[in-house]
């Protein structure tokens, strides 16, 4: 008797030629744990995920049941942005302004002093109070533009950019109250420093108002023409020949100046 452990699974059946029996290779072939029960269960999850596939095509591929976004819905959230971005500008405008006078005098302070046209700086410092009373102008200045309300991307940059020339042109004017109190080469240094900060910050200021221009523009507000003075050469970006609210779209005049 054969030991051939198959040989009481698979059934033998003779070998025409030979005579011999042969494993009979037509049998039907099933797992050792094969059952009813077992088929089903493979059979049932095969027709789940066939239903939920056909579900989610059914949802998103189209026909009555496909979800869309209102359009009446999308037009009412885009007009609201639109119409934040507008005051927003507004807002900036009107505070840009407003730290605009207030910069303007004690910038043409320090340039008397400290020429902005690389000529010596002046051998006689002011006292020690008009130098405080200039930062805290640049101070009070740079406090316009603590919005802390961000917005679309353009109003975000310009923003920046306006808050962080204040910076500088503070920066250049501690520079110069350090130099005051000092003398000698550190003196000279610090001097020089100041001249570079301020120079840094007209300019800085000059492509921030340039933005804001465009961001006036583009928001229905017209041109809008803010910049600090410069000399020829310096760097600085300059107004175009536009008058300040040609272009405006929008009703009424230019924003004014706001407060804090």
């Amino acid at each position: 008797m054969s030991t051939d452990p198959l040989s009481t699974k698979q059934g033998k059946s003779p070998d025409p030629e030979s005579g011999q029996t042969a494993p009979d290779r037509t049998a039907g072939v099933h797992s050792a744990n094969s059952n009813p029960t077992t088929w089903w269960l493979t059979g049932g999850s095969v027709l789940l995920v066939g239903a939920v596939v056909a579900a989610v095509v059914l949802f998103f591929g189209g026909g009555d049941d496909q979800v869309s976004p209102d359009p009446a819905r999308v037009a009412e959230l885009e007009a609201s942005a639109d119409a934040r971005h507008v005051d927003q500008v507004s807002s900036l405008i009107g505070h840009t302004r407003a730290a605009h006078e207030e910069l303007v005098p004690a910038l043409e302070s320090l340039n008397g002093v400290l020429p902005a046209d690389g000529s010596a700086p002046s051998d006689d410092f002011p006292a020690g109070e008009e130098i405080d009373a200039w930062l805290g102008t640049i101070r009070d200045a740079g406090a316009h533009f603590d919005l802390g309300d961000s917005g679309q991307t353009d109003f975000n940059v310009t923003l920046a950019g306006l808050d962080g020339s204040v910076d500088l042109l503070g920066s250049a004017v501690s520079a110069y109250q350090a130099a005051s109190q000092s003398d000698g080469d550190q003196q000279t240094e610090l001097l020089e420093l100041a001249a570079d900060l301020r120079d840094q910050a007209v300019t800085a200021w000059s492509v921030a108002a340039t933005q804001l221009d465009m961001v006036s523009i583009d928001a229905g507000h017209g041109h809008i023409h803010l910049y600090l003075p410069s000399e020829p050469g310096s760097g600085a970006l300059q107004p175009d020949e536009a008058e300040d609210g040609d272009g405006a779209t929008g009703d009424g005049p230019p924003p004014a100046h706001d407060g804090h």
